[in-house]
């Protein structure tokens, strides 16, 4: 293997060709083209929507929350809790005293109950 290596053996020639006055020329044909235009501002610009259409997603959302507080059951635990007991007491007052003394007896005798 030859470990000696010249740069000047490898082709440096551009395959490409462009005329003389090519890059001149271009740029006289774009100033000539962007001559009566007007600076576009650098940033981004807002464009300016119609105010139906900036309040139709708030109106949509307004609509969702009140639709969401009322379908849903919005209760603290503790009185959801305490609502249910005076139920079940009321419901066992009503039954007959043979009736409260088996469930009393099944409460007691609850291998799940702690």
């Amino acid at each position: 293997m030859n470990d000696k290596f010249s740069f000047d053996k490898v082709c440096k020639r551009m395959p490409y060709s462009v005329p003389d006055d090519f890059f001149a020329k271009m740029e006289d044909n774009i100033l000539e083209e962007i001559k009566g235009e007007t600076p576009k501002p650098l940033g981004i610009t807002k464009k300016k929507r119609p105010v139906m259409r900036r309040l139709i997603p708030i109106a949509l959302t307004a609509a969702a929350a009140i639709a969401a507080f009322f379908v849903l059951d919005i209760h603290t635990p503790d009185s959801r809790q305490q609502d249910n007991m005076q139920d079940v007491e009321q419901a066992f007052t009503k039954l007959s005293t043979s009736d409260q003394a088996y469930l009393l007896s099944l409460y007691q005798d609850d291998v799940f109950e702690e």
